[in-house]
């Protein structure tokens, strides 16, 4: 029968069954399979595991694989079915031993699982050409999170995303700590990677006219930007300039704050708190004035700032490259900003669309792990940026240091390998609806594949992410160069190590075996 692969065997429930393999190369683990059931006809279920196992006695061991053909049983989960009211259902009864189980075509796989037939393309199911797109309006309003360990291809995914809602026109403000999305500019000229493009449907694209790169006045890549972020420095708080100069004097802070005081009565500018610093008469003043004055040197406040609504345009990417820009500066310049474009868009100032937060870990740390002045409106856009149609796309490569109220507001979560535990244990309270196996199975992801998590998909997929059209601008520099050619004759030689190993201890084991044959054939003759 066609796509047949096994029959379960053993116990079997309305939820979980065991079937025996009968080609082993035709089944792997998260393959999806159907089965047929009595009261709801065909329900897919999903391969969780897969284990060998025989019946060879200790000493038969010795004989290798050919003395007894081992059997391969594979577990598998129930999924459901569609009802004729588009209702997913999970059988009431259980399934029947020996019942055939078949491979899952696509078009089922599609219904069952809720895929969309159109939306942001992210990739395809692992091991298959099912198209994975996700809805782009559920995406940007409910916001998102991509969480992975360092070289697992969040950033490279960020990049997937980012391309497939530029082409849908959603207007994006992309806060880049590292420089690593101006490069969504130009086309991929990876080889490799355009060799992949057809396997995914795409080719290279680079979107030149649509992204816009800011740098802050202190920025060391000046040179290289469309224009310069200037904020307004009207009305500073104690707060602020604290975290922006790092004063821990206490005396030097009580002058700040009483300097503020004197002030609030009406709007003020830097030059007006150095102007109140230097009518006291304390000593402290000195060392207050020193602090103001580098605030005053870096350029990042001025009377003329950049008008905040530039920076979320549609059909329009801006980049905030903040490579090179004190930590302390990069925080405020993201409390401002964000501030700001959340209250222009509470009053229709700016278009509806998504900020983009790369190493949200530095801007929204979890309580006890740091303090950034920009956590409390990171908190506010992701509990009510949805309602005014503001949306938040949190990437961090630690998930046990960002803010676990913003994780858990997140609808949809793309989660590549992690294996930290702490960070492993901040996904299972942040997410709904990971099992231990699902939690299991991240720590076993290759680079580039990915545990989608959305609500409209009725269980978490494992999809191999999409190669990018456009270049991606995160790649590791190499520090050591490897000479053209070099690598694959290294390769060649380790293959070649490893079969005279192989062949050795072939040999080894050849004359271990004549010795105990040997030895039992005397026993045997002779007691």
């Amino acid at each position: 029968m066609k796509g047949l692969v096994g029959r379960i065997f053993g116990e079997a429930s309305s939820t979980e069954f065991s079937f025996v393999v009968f080609e082993p190369k035709e089944v792997k683990r998260t393959d999806y399979v159907k089965v047929w059931n009595d009261s709801d006809g065909w329900v897919i279920a999903q391969v969780l595991d897969i284990i060998a196992t025989t019946d060879l006695k200790e000493s038969d061991a010795l004989k290798g694989r050919e003395a007894e053909k081992e059997a391969y049983i594979a577990k598998a989960y129930v999924i459901g079915s569609r009802d004729d009211k588009g209702l997913l259902r999970v059988p009431k009864t259980p399934f029947v031993p020996g019942e055939n189980v078949f491979k899952a075509d696509k078009e089922m796989i599609v219904e069952v699982l809720g895929l969309k037939r159109d939306g942001v393309y992210i990739g395809l199911i692992e091991d298959t050409d099912i198209r994975v797109n996700l809805d782009a309006n559920s995406l940007v309003q409910k916001h998102c999170c991509i969480l992975a360990k360092t070289g697992s291809g969040k950033s490279y995914t960020a990049g997937v995303i980012i391309e497939e809602l530029i082409e849908r026109g959603v207007p994006l403000f992309i806060i880049d700590p590292h420089g690593e999305y101006a490069s969504l500019k130009e086309p991929n000229d990876n080889p490799e990677e355009i060799e992949k493009m057809s396997y995914y449907g795409i080719s290279p694209k680079g979107y030149g006219d649509k992204i816009r790169v800011y740098v802050p006045p202190n920025s060391p890549f000046l040179d290289r930007a469309d224009g310069v972020l200037r904020l307004d420095g009207t009305n500073l708080t104690p707060e602020e300039i604290v975290d922006l100069t790092g004063i821990t004097n206490s005396t030097q802070q009580a002058l700040l704050y009483q300097a503020i005081k004197n002030l609030r009565d009406e709007d003020y500018t830097i030059e007006d708190i150095i102007s109140e610093v230097e009518s006291f008469k304390h000593n402290a003043r000195i060392g207050l004035l020193g602090h103001l004055e580098k605030i005053l040197d870096s350029g990042l406040f001025g009377k003329d700032p950049t008008p905040i609504d530039i920076l979320l345009q549609k059909d329009r990417a801006i980049v905030l490259d903040m490579r090179g820009v004190p930590p302390e500066h990069q925080e405020l310049i993201v409390s401002r900003v964000c501030s700001r474009l959340f209250e222009m868009r509470k009053r229709e100032e700016v278009p509806p669309g998504m900020i983009v937060i790369e190493e949200a870990h530095n801007f929204i740390p979890e309580r006890g792990m740091g303090k950034a002045v920009s956590t409390q409106i990171m908190r506010t856009i992701a509990s009510e940026g949805r309602k005014f149609g503001l949306g938040l796309l949190v990437i961090s490569q630690r998930p046990a240091r960002v803010d676990k109220n913003v994780v858990s507001q997140c609808n949809t979560q793309i989660i590549l390998r992690i294996t930290n535990p702490n960070d492993l244990n901040a996904i299972k309270k942040g997410v709904e609806g990971l099992t231990s196996e699902m939690v299991g199975e991240i720590k076993r992801l290759p680079p580039g594949t990915a545990m989608v998590v959305n609500p409209e998909l009725e269980k978490p997929i494992i999809v191999n992410i999409r190669t990018r059209k456009s270049r991606h601008g995160g790649v590791s520099v190499s520090v050591v160069k490897v000479k053209k050619g070099s690598k694959e004759k290294e390769t060649k030689k380790e293959k070649k190590k490893q079969k005279e190993k192989e062949r050795k201890e072939g040999k080894r084991k050849d004359k271990q075996d004549k010795k105990s044959k040997k030895k039992g054939f005397f026993r045997k003759m002779f007691g």
